[in-house]
């Protein structure tokens, strides 16, 4: 009878073991299926979250184990070793990625649209997860990169409030450098830059390098403006009759007192670029800035509404309750234009990653 009562509670027990086990799983895809959908443009918010959640889960497993105190806490004991070790040797492992990820979320020195540099990579950001930096290059290929290499290597980011193009030119020494610093800065200027500059970067054997620059305040055109500057700077230069070519290629030319300048000529609209070439290779990186700004101006709106040191009439706050409205309806479009990019086998023409 003591036996029978025995093999009842152990049963007992390994039931309640199995529908707690069962409520846990329950609830973590309940909330992973939920949490997605409430940030899915949010990966690293949400990665993050279940990530906490699962080892949470871990712990309450053990502890409701029908096992004794003393096992119990060795258990905990070495699952408390365990994740301490993973730390310990992050530099290299799977935890490295997440630490580096939320370092990075800290430091909010990136966002995304951005365009960013690292390892000799140069793109827009397009995601930021909780183990990697998705980038958009110049090709419209995506790069992933880990957030080890992130925090680990230098990464050059060019603000979205400006920054400063500039272009190298290599020119003779028969050319007055004040000539040559005039013409430079009209190229800029045509170019539609501010406060141009030129400098003199190296006196070599042979040639000068100028450096022209200016300020871009709207950097989502970069690649188009920074090719205008080029067409200027070689129109300028030709216009004033000064060869671009080598002196080598000088010494060796058969052809004499030929200059090699070609014919002036009237620029086609195709030739200029307005700002359509970003827009065809950063696609994804375009769509994600958009989510970020939309995000961005609805965090403003409701701080406004909740400022108890300078509140609004009720007039005013019905204005940015509608317009809070507004802009929530834009983000699910541009959220939903994002994804439909995502599920296309075919979206972009490659896709690579660097080891971390």
């Amino acid at each position: 009878m003591e036996y029978v009562t025995q093999l009842v509670s152990v049963d007992k027990q390994v039931l309640i073991l199995a529908c707690v086990i069962l409520a846990i799983v329950a609830v973590l895809f309940s909330l992973n299926y939920f949490l997605r959908e409430y940030w899915e443009n949010r990966k690293f918010q949400f990665q993050l979250t279940m990530l906490i959640l699962s080892l949470f889960s871990c712990v309450l497993i053990i502890i409701v184990l029908p096992i004794n105190e003393t096992l119990r806490g060795q258990l905990l004991t070495l699952f408390g070793v365990l994740f301490s070790a993973s730390i310990a040797f992050s530099s290299t492992t799977f935890i490295g990625n997440i630490l580096a990820g939320f370092m990075l979320k800290v430091i909010k020195n990136i966002k995304l649209g951005d365009y960013i540099t690292v390892n000799d990579v140069t793109g827009r950001a397009t995601e930021m997860s909780l183990l990697h930096v998705e980038i958009q290059t110049e090709q419209s290929d995506l790069v992933t990169i880990p957030n080890m290499i992130m925090v680990t290597l230098p990464v050059k980011v060019v603000r979205s409030t400006g920054t400063i193009i500039s272009i190298d030119v290599s020119l003779g020494y028969d050319v007055s450098r004040s000539k040559i610093s005039e013409l430079l800065c009209l190229a800029v200027e045509d170019t539609g830059l501010t406060d141009s500059f030129v400098q003199i970067r190296e006196l070599g054997d042979f040639s000068v390098t100028y450096r022209a620059a200016g300020r871009i305040s709207d950097t989502s055109a970069l690649l188009s403006i920074k090719s205008n500057l080029y067409g200027a700077v070689l129109d300028r230069l030709h216009g004033a009759k000064i060869e671009i070519v080598s002196p080598n290629f000088m010494n060796t030319r058969v052809v004499q007192d030929v200059l090699m300048i070609p014919k002036a000529q009237k620029h086609s609209a195709k030739e200029s670029n307005d700002g359509s070439v970003e827009k065809v290779i950063f696609e994804k990186a375009e769509k994600a800035s958009a989510i970020t700004n939309i995000q961005t101006e609805i965090e403003k709106l409701v701080a406004q509404l909740g400022d108890k040191e300078n509140p609004i009439n009720d007039e005013e706050k019905e204005s940015v309750v509608a317009k809070i409205d507004q802009l929530k309806v834009e983000l699910k479009i541009k959220q939903e234009l994002l994804l439909e990019d995502e599920e296309k086998p075919d979206a972009y023409s490659s896709s690579s990653q660097l080891p971390s």
